[in-house]
């Protein structure tokens, strides 16, 4: 019987946001009008929105055995009803912290210190742990083996894959993640993290180039491709079938940290409704995740937009209204 709705696995790490003017040029120094510190990591921050949309959701991945962020971390996931039962712990690492400069256009730079985070191993995912969840969520480390490790059982127990690569794992190049890659039911990832790994400059008009340029994710087994374009929404690619899935317009954006994570976690919300492949059902999820990373980008920090149960009910209802 399945315990939990979803699992994330990756990254929990601390961040430092540094609020400023403009960003350094080379030898340079400028002034922070504002410092705080937030929790984040891509995992963890799915995870906590997960929580917040209503899914029963747990957390794996590694923290330092005993030291301060460590413990705020927990007190966080606790706070925001994420189980904590399967998180790992190291006695070598320190947990992992983020140091983000945030200046007034929303234009970030980022700092990432993994800590005990990018040590998770292949041993520290147990497969009588994960076949307890319906859909597995993997998100940003750099060490690819615990996520191989993570694929497989899923694809042995017809449990769902998303991953969300992050460009820790998208510099690593195709041929470096093509073992990940064929363990992953869904990919999703942004637009210059997309052409990265495919090699090119932009993504064109003719989406249906975009279908033959994937045939090698196809190969590999991959059920649907989803690129978020930040304000122009997200483009859905699957086999045979690709529409670009608009957002609405958002004029008041005051942090793009964490725009993915959110919308990692509507279209997680979505597609756990019904565990269906098929593109229209695909395409409603998609667009669920632009309206939960649009909240997002409203408030500073990854996790203070995410809508709760009853706003989704809310938009759900008047989905076909503006919001």
């Amino acid at each position: 019987m399945n315990n939990f709705d979803v699992i994330c696995i990756g990254a929990a790490l601390i961040d430092i946001v540094a609020q400023v003017d403009r960003h350094p040029l080379e030898d340079d120094e400028v002034f922070v009008s504002k410092l705080l510190m937030l929790f984040g990591g891509a995992a963890a921050n799915t995870a906590v929105a997960c929580s917040k949309l209503g899914l029963n959701t747990s957390f794996i991945g590694k923290l330092g055995f005993d030291d301060e962020y460590r413990n705020k971390i927990l007190s966080d996931f606790k706070n925001n009803s994420v189980n904590t039962d399967l998180i790992k712990y190291s006695n070598d690492y320190q947990t992992g912290s983020t140091y983000i400069a945030l200046d007034k256009n929303a234009d970030r730079r980022i700092y990432a210190y993994s800590g005990a985070a990018n040590y998770l191993s292949e041993e520290d995912i147990i497969e009588n742990e994960l076949i307890k969840s319906k859909v597995l969520f993997l998100s940003s480390l750099k060490n690819l083996k615990p996520f191989i490790k993570a694929g497989k059982i899923g694809k042995k127990n017809k449990i769902p894959v998303i991953l969300n690569p992050g460009m820790l794992i998208i510099d690593q190049g195709f041929d470096n993640i093509e073992l990940l890659l064929e363990k992953i039911d869904i990919l999703i990832l942004s637009e210059k993290e997309y052409c990265k790994l495919i090699h090119i400059k932009n993504i064109p008009n003719n989406t249906n180039y975009l279908i033959e340029k994937n045939e090698k994710f196809w190969e590999l087994g991959l059920k649907t491709i989803i690129i978020t374009l930040g304000k122009k929404g997200a483009l859905l690619v699957s086999k045979n079938k690709s529409s670009l899935v608009e957002s609405n317009i958002i004029e008041n954006v005051k942090d793009t940290t964490g725009a993915g994570d959110a919308f990692s976690a509507g279209f997680i919300y979505g597609f756990f409704q019904n565990l269906s492949f098929e593109f229209d059902n695909l395409v409603n999820n998609v667009r669920l995740g632009n309206y939960i990373a649009g909240k997002c980008i409203q408030e500073l920090g990854a996790r203070k937009g995410i809508p709760i149960k009853e706003d989704i009910a809310h938009y759900l209802r008047n989905k076909n209204k503006k919001v």
